[in-house]
């Protein structure tokens, strides 16, 4: 049995596509964000009546508790901005048939930015593993989750997922903001460097670096320019929200002393 798991939120523009590509699926699981304003839900419902309500801890939780929900064998893990293409379904559905001797297949993800699919900057078929069996199919890290399957386990698809993502420059901020925070998160759990003034530049040149000059992101017209700034920016502010995690209540102290003084004045 294959199960289909989504973890959603305000997903209406995107979200009705995602799941019409995933009728071939025995199951459909999705766990939408209780924080939720749109007609996410009901959408997903028009799909399915496995429907899961919880708050949003971190995207691992999210996909972990939409596995706990699904009955299948075979956890496929799927955004609602993807789309399986219908290669990818008739593949998928062959290599299980055959009782493959593998815990979960990669296979290539096409990104697709303002409605461009991106050749160069990182973004060209991106690998990822997202069809897991069930037993190895929980996934840690808040943001940019994985699953732990040891690589010589792991079969290769050639279908490829379209991944229709940045279609505006207000939904790459909302994510900036939203990827940014857990991002920062972890990396004030795992002890990281306190952020200086030379961090900032630093992590913002080898990002631009990378994606505009390494990865030549600029062959891909202007959606590649975007990204090659854009994700520089993304990365600046992670790293605030860091910082702001490292200054601890210092800051909340700064404008009480500041108050203080107003009233001295008076």
């Amino acid at each position: 049995m294959l199960s289909a798991v989504l973890a959603v939120k305000d997903e209406e523009q995107m979200l009705d596509g995602a799941l019409r590509s995933l009728e071939f699926c025995d199951e459909i699981v999705v766990v939408v964000d209780d924080r939720t304003t749109d007609a996410t839900e009901a959408i997903a419902h028009r799909y399915t009546d496995r429907v899961l309500v919880r708050p949003f801890e971190d995207f691992a939780s999210s996909r972990n508790a939409g596995v706990a929900h699904a009955r299948g064998e075979w956890i496929l893990h799927v955004d609602a901005d993807e789309r399986i293409t219908p290669g990818l379904a008739r593949e998928i559905r062959q290599a299980l048939a055959t009782g493959p001797d593998v815990l979960a297949f990669r296979g290539p993800t096409i990104n697709y930015f303002w409605g461009r699919r991106m050749e160069h900057g990182g973004w060209a078929r991106m690998m990822q593993v997202r069809l897991i069996r069930r037993g190895h199919a929980t996934f840690t890290g808040r943001v940019h989750e994985v699953a732990a399957v040891p690589p010589e386990r792991i079969g290769t698809l050639r279908g490829e997922r379209w991944h229709f993502s940045h279609r505006s420059i207000e939904e790459n901020l909302v994510k900036a903001i939203r990827y940014g925070r857990l991002e920062a998160l972890d990396l004030y759990e795992n002890g990281a460097p306190s952020v200086t003034s030379a961090s900032f530049v630093r992590v913002m040149a080898l990002e631009f670096g990378r994606r505009m000059i390494r990865r030549m992101g600029f062959r891909d017209g202007m959606p590649g320019l975007i990204e090659a700034i854009f994700q520089p920016f993304a990365q600046f502010c992670a790293r605030v929200m860091l910082w702001e995690l490292q200054q601890g209540d210092a800051i909340r102290r700064r404008y009480e002393a500041l108050e203080q003084e107003l009233q001295r004045d008076d």
